[in-house]
């Protein structure tokens, strides 16, 4: 089993952000050309990982299970813990690239909706101290890769964070754009969208809210009688 994590855990790192298809996409052929048995449930799943998170924290490292509320879809992303826009740990980019990188985030993250189209990723664009700055074609190609990553996910011809973001860049989300990004008042994680109190406006994770009100009528956050349609 040892053989079949560390090839798991390559095949997270290359790939950045999983969902369920591509996880069994990769473990049912490993599990069987290794001839061990393959977690056959959520639980196991969530077992396996955790035996390789233990292997991976003291370098910074982190297999984190996130669902991404816009396409419903639950990712495990591979995260460096203390990454930042401006410390890339892939080889290749320069300067500019990372600061495009940047430009993007701070664009989402000054969004209320947490979205831009996907044309304002090439539109009025400040580069600083840049003598460069790339090529459209440059950057349509790094909007992709970054997409593919888990940086961003693209749907309805717009922009999110995407998924490795969202777990990889929580606290820089926090720090830099706690107007717009706030923690749920439930879990204390990251949430952008999901679902808002008619009263008070503040959004909370839309599982988090349906469990809540199991119990109670009230909103957490503002205390007054939720009223807010779960299903919308």
């Amino acid at each position: 089993m040892g053989l079949v994590k560390r090839s798991f855990l390559r095949a997270c790192i290359n790939r950045s952000s999983l969902d369920h298809d591509l996880i069994d996409y990769i473990l049912s052929p490993l599990c069987a050309h290794h001839e061990v048995a393959k977690p056959n449930n959520a639980e196991e799943l969530r077992e396996f990982v955790a035996e390789i998170n233990g292997t991976i924290t003291k370098f910074n490292q982190s297999l984190t299970f996130v669902k991404h509320p816009i396409n419903d879809k639950e990712y495990l992303v591979f995260a460096i813990t203390d990454a930042t826009p401006d410390k890339q740990n892939y080889p290749g980019m320069t300067a500019a690239e990372c600061q495009y990188f940047a430009i993007i985030l701070d664009k989402l993250g000054h969004e209320a909706d947490g979205y831009i189209a996907w044309n304002e990723a090439y539109a009025e664009l400040n580069f600083k101290a840049t003598a460069r700055p790339p090529s459209k074609l440059r950057m349509q190609m790094l909007v992709q890769q970054w997409t593919e990553m888990g940086y961003l996910l693209e749907a309805h011809d717009r922009l999110y964070f995407g998924p490795r973001s969202l777990v990889e860049l929580e606290f820089y989300l926090r720090f830099n754009f706690p107007e717009t990004i706030k923690p749920c008042h439930l879990c204390k994680q990251l949430v952008l969208w999901d679902i808002k109190c008619s009263n008070c406006g503040r959004k909370i994770h839309r599982e988090c809210i349906r469990k809540y009100l199991r119990t109670r009528s009230n909103c957490p956050t503002c205390g007054k009688k939720w009223t807010t349609r779960l299903s919308q």
